[in-house]
Order: structure tokens, then C-alpha cells, then sequence
């Protein structure tokens, strides 16, 4: 090679992910060796020039990257690589390449990345052989190593594992006595090894004291019964909100179903600073929408914070649904409180993106009401005020109202338990357009507010009806595969059009919603009612519907995909536009399009093993 083209090559190298990790001795060591080559359009590169040979970097052109049944693996541009998988084969090649375009590329050889490799771990990680741990080494390098904020770090980190525990039948005054020697503000109040209650310092003022009870009573006559839980994995913040809607001060933990300590107010204040928790408790401590309205800057500002200091897209959105979840449940507090007691017991759901726990600050609401009986006349009337008080108060506090209207202000999603099972019953068995597009959103359902136990009622009897329509479950997954990731993305672009008919990928339409399918589909095939993504794929490994390595690729992708979208609606909103789920390709990095080569790749392939495992294939014309 012409020693002058080394410049030029390091160059190159130095400004292409992931070369950019090298130091400029292994920059130089790399560039020294590669092979040039030139390709005309048309051209293909033979298997074996690719099997066992090293890798490729396309420097100026474009390629196809086609298996043996000429399905297109990718489309490949200026700093994408390719031929590592291909190092450590015998025989033939897995796929093709084809110059769509005059093409310069440069060849690694084999040795000499095997060398640079032993010398640079980042190199190593990003080259690791499946898709998703090269996703993982990807987001990791974008975190910051040792920063890890408060609010983020799980309940067990504060738990206080010593307990005052008594039995129902304990007296009050042996009760006192046990938490003052256990040196608790709390008692648990367990019966073979179920809790059935908890008690506070507060609670013997306000229950004992106040009310002149006999200090020989048994403790269950002022115990609060059935008290909220907390899972031991659950990051603080989720604590802390629940303790602030709940307005208590304790909150028992659970690890692997049982109780193991409980998380006190006390300690969280002593040791937390985090501008979300603040937040949130000055959501709950507003008296009016107007009130409200104003802590929009700060949940922006919370944002765009989370998401510069790299902190996981996943922990970012759980964020911002917790605060969505405060906002939603304040307003409801101050519906009632405007427009009197309800006429019926109600439970307020979220749906969709709320639901799973997947929400950012432009994400519209999807949400609904579920009675506990059939209402006429005034009683209608109260719900329908109701669901109007609270969703244009979250239009007034930045929540966009659903263009399709799904949500509680409007009277087709304010009905009782029986009429949304009967509405359920029908989606289920006649899976139609309108009814497949009702069931994307409300077959994620959680409970935010009021009786609570409608929606577990409801859910339960929607799990029967699937169980008793396996069909619906293979009409779903027909229906997610109209949509497929944009394989060639980059060169020759296969895009959406956005407003002004600009190419642009939508990364929600064309690849995060497609993940949150395939979830939501496995855990209803487990027999799970869990909404969250996340959950949902464990539910399914639990179910043996996926393996533990489908799990692990698609949740490395989902974090990716939410990543890339963050940091671009980030970008748009300081452009001065509105921020959105459409990337023009240009505005990509290169980082950006390596991985999302990736992503895309695993989302294809779990869609044709879903479509295999439920017979999907032609259902849907």
C-alpha cells in the first residue's frame, strides 16, 4: 500500500465507530495493514474472499448485504463494516455481497484484528459476536461509569432489614413496647407469615392516645389493614411516590414473596437530594391545575438531565411515569374534592405507553374508566365530568390528549366492569381492524387510581377470554408483521414520510413498537397480566414461550432504540422543533447506525420466529 494514503486512512479510522475507542499506536498499526480494494456497480465479492479473511470497511459507495434466498440483511454506506461474523466459519459464506454503487473498501485483515483486539477491550466488546452484547458494550460507554443516582438505586439499598413484628391479638401496650426495643417508628402485624397490617408512632397518637383505648386492646383494632408493598428491586422513586400518594410513612418490602424489612420516610429524606423526588412532592402538594401546570419546565428540565447524563432509557421513562402516574392521581384527588363523592365505586386505568411504564414528556395519554356497576343520568353525567377534568388538565400540564380519543373523556371507554368485558369479548372474537387497533392500546392496562381491584378483575377475565381464543393471539402477531424493521435503512432508504413528505425513520412505528408486540403477545401466551415490557419478557422465559437469549437481545435492543430516541427528541426540542418518533438518516450517527443495524437485525428475527410459533404467516391480507 502507498505509505502517503496513511494519514488519510488514520484519518478515516479515528472518525468511525468504533475505531474511535484506539490509541493512535493502534490506529497506525491497523491503518498500515489494510487492503484497498475498488468495486464497480453491480459487482459481487465472492464468499471466499469474506469467510476467515477479516474485516470490512466501506470507505466511499454502497453495498447489499442478501442471504441465500436474496432476503436483504442490510444495506451498507460510508463507515459500515461488515464480514466479522464470517472470521471463524468454514465453507460457504452466510450472505452476499453486492456493490450497488462504486464502492472503496478497506480490508482488515484477520491477524492484525485479532492483535489490536487482545491490546484494546472496548474494540474486543463492541466486536462481540451476538447483536445484543454489542448493543450492551454500546449504551455502556455512553454512562457515565461511577455516577448512578440516588432515586435509581433499588429499595434494598435502604431497607432496614431489623423489624418489629407482632401478632393481631398482641396488645397495644406490648406492641409499643416491641417497637421501642427494636428501636422501630413502625410495627408489622403478621399471622403465620402473611402480613395483615401495619402500625406507627402516629397511628398510637392518633388511634390510642386521642381516642382514650384501653392499652390491653389487641393491636388489630388500630392496625391499618392490607398496607401498600414495595418489591425489593424497585427503584426509590417508585417508593417514594407510593408513600406520597399513600401518605404514609412506611412501607413494608418484599423479596421473593416475602416480607424482608421495611423502607421508612425518614431515612429517604436523610439521605436523598434528587431533583425528581422533589418533584413529585411538589405535584402532590398543588391545589389546582393552574398549580400544576407550572412544574412543567422542571419535569423537562429532569428530562433532558437524565438523559445527558446517560442514565438508562428504561430507568429515564420509568421516571417519567411516575411523575405522569403523580400529575394523573392529583388531578383525580382534585377532581373529586370540585366535584363531590362518585356514585358508584371507579377505577382510573392507564393505558398504553402509561401502562407499561414507558412514557416521555411528549407521549400523549391513553386512558380509560372502569365502573363497578352500570350508572344512568347524573351518575353518568359525574364520570363524564370527571374524565374531562382530568384529561385536559393533563393537555394543560403538557400530557397531549390521544388523537384517537382513547381516553376517559370519552364515554365509549367510561363503562363498567361487565361492559368492558363484553367489549373485550368481542375484540377477542372477531379480531378485526377497529378491533385489533382498540386492543394495542387497551391490552396494557394498569391501575392508578380508586378501587383497584376492578382492573384486577378485569385483566383476570381477559386472560380467560385469550385462553379460551388461542386464535387472537395469532391474529395479533399477523397483525405486527405488516410492519418491519428498516433493514435498508441506510442507502436506499426504506423509510416512512413524515408531514412534509420527508424520508425519515420512525423509530416508534418501525421498530420500538414492534418490540413492545412481540412482548406484550409472549406474555399472553405465559398466561401473564404484567404490563411492563420488561416484565413481560421474563413472564414469557418464565412460560417457556422464549428462551433467556431472545429475552436478553430484545431488551438490549429496546434500551437502544428508546436511547436513540431520547437523545434525538433532545436535539429537536433545542432545534427549535417539535420533538417527535421521525430521524432523518442524516441526522445519525455513525455510533447510532452501526447499532441500530443490530437491533434491527434481532426485532427481524424474533418477528419470523413469532410468526413461525403462531402460525402468522398469511392470515392477514
Amino acid at each position: 500500500m502507498d505509505q502517503s494514503l496513511l494519514p488519510n486512512i488514520c484519518h478515516f479510522l479515528s472518525s468511525t465507530d468504533p475505531f474511535d475507542l484506539l490509541r493512535e499506536s493502534e490506529l497506525n498499526l491497523l491503518a498500515g495493514q489494510i487492503e484497498i480494494s475498488y468495486w464497480s456497480a453491480g459487482e459481487a465479492l465472492p464468499g471466499e474472499r469474506i469467510v476467515g479473511k477479516g474485516l470490512f470497511v466501506v470507505r466511499t459507495g454502497a453495498l447489499e448485504q442478501r442471504y441465500q434466498d436474496q432476503s436483504l440483511r442490510a444495506r451498507l454506506g460510508s463507515g459500515d463494516l461488515f464480514g466479522f461474523s464470517q472470521l471463524e466459519r468454514e465453507g460457504g459464506c452466510d450472505y452476499q455481497v453486492i456493490a450497488i454503487e462504486p464502492a472503496l473498501i478497506y480490508c482488515i485483515p484477520k491477524p492484525v484484528l485479532y492483535e489490536v483486539m487482545e491490546q484494546n477491550y472496548s474494540l474486543k466488546e463492541h466486536f462481540a459476536e451476538a447483536e445484543h452484547r454489542r448493543l450492551a458494550s454500546g449504551q455502556q460507554r455512553d454512562r457515565p461509569s461511577d455516577e448512578v443516582l440516588f432515586s435509581l438505586q433499588p429499595v434494598s439499598v435502604m431497607v432496614n432489614r431489623k423489624m418489629a413484628v407482632v401478632s393481631p391479638e398482641t396488645s397495644i401496650h406490648e406492641t409499643a413496647k416491641v417497637m421501642v426495643r427494636e428501636h422501630r417508628s413502625s410495627a408489622l402485624i403478621m399471622e403465620r407469615g402473611a402480613l395483615l397490617g401495619i402500625v406507627s408512632d402516629r397511628d398510637m397518637t392518633k388511634r390510642v392516645i386521642a381516642q382514650g383505648l384501653q392499652f390491653d386492646q389487641p393491636i388489630r383494632l388500630v392496625m391499618s389493614c392490607n398496607p401498600c408493598t414495595i418489591d425489593s428491586n424497585a427503584p426509590l422513586i417508585q417508593a417514594m411516590e407510593l408513600m406520597m400518594h399513600h401518605n404514609v410513612r412506611s412501607l413494608p418490602v418484599m423479596e421473593q414473596g416475602r416480607i424482608c424489612g421495611v423502607l421508612t420516610a425518614t431515612s429517604l429524606v436523610q439521605r436523598n437530594q434528587a431533583q425528581a423526588v422533589f418533584l413529585i412532592s411538589r405535584i402532590y402538594r398543588q391545589e389546582s391545575v393552574a398549580g400544576l401546570q407550572t412544574l412543567c419546565v422542571q419535569r423537562q428540565a429532569l428530562f433532558e438531565a437524565l438523559v445527558e447524563g446517560g442514565v438508562q432509557a428504561g430507568r429515564i421513562a420509568q421516571i417519567m411515569t411516575l411523575i405522569a402516574d403523580a400529575m394523573t392521581r392529583r388531578l383525580l384527588q382534585l377532581a373529586e374534592r370540585e366535584l363531590g363523592a362518585p356514585p358508584c365505586s371507579y377505577a382510573w386505568m392507564a393505558a398504553g405507553s402509561q401502562a407499561r411504564g414507558e412514557m416521555h414528556p411528549f407521549s400523549d395519554q391513553d386512558n380509560a374508566l372502569v365502573l363497578s356497576c352500570e350508572v344512568q343520568g347524573e351518575g353518568l353525567a359525574y364520570f363524564r365530568r370527571l374524565g374531562e377534568w382530568v384529561c385536559y388538565g393533563l393537555a394543560e400540564c403538557g400530557y397531549q390528549l390521544c388523537p384517537g380519543h382513547m381516553m376517559a373523556s370519552n364515554p365509549a371507554w367510561c363503562i363498567s366492569l361487565d361492559a368492558w368485558l363484553a367489549r373485550y369479548r368481542t375484540w377477542i372474537a372477531k379480531p378485526e381492524t377497529e378491533a385489533l387497533l382498540h386492543a394495542s392500546v387497551f391490552l396494557d392496562l394498569r391501575a392508578l387510581y380508586g378501587d383497584t381491584s376492578l382492573v384486577s378483575r378485569l385483566q383476570a377475565g381477559l386472560g380467560r377470554l385469550i385462553g379460551s381464543h388461542p386464535r387472537f393471539l395469532t391474529v395479533l402477531v399477523a397483525n405486527s408483521l405488516r410492519v418491519n424493521p428498516p433493514l435498508g435503512l441506510f442507502r436506499q432508504f426504506v423509510l416512512a414520510r413524515d408531514g412534509e413528505n420527508r424520508s425519515t425513520l420512525n423509530i416508534k412505528k418501525q421498530a420500538i413498537n414492534l418490540v413492545v408486540e412481540l412482548a406484550r403477545v409472549y406474555a399472553l401466551a405465559a398466561g401473564s397480566s404484567a404490563s411492563e415490557t420488561a416484565t413481560r419478557l421474563a413472564d414469557a422465559v418464565a412460560g417457556e414461550i422464549i428462551s433467556e437469549g431472545s429475552r436478553k437481545e430484545l431488551l438490549e435492543a429496546f434500551e437502544f432504540l428508546n436511547q436513540v430516541r431520547f437523545r434525538h427528541q433532545i436535539q429537536a426540542l433545542r432545534q427549535g422543533d417539535t420533538p417527535g418518533h421521525g430521524i432523518a438518516p442524516t441526522n445519525l450517527s455513525q455510533f447510532e447506525r452501526n447499532h441500530l443495524k443490530d437491533a434491527f437485525r434481532i426485532i427481524a428475527r424474533t418477528q419470523e420466529a413469532a410468526g413461525q410459533r403462531f402460525h402468522a404467516a398469511g392470515i392477514l391480507r
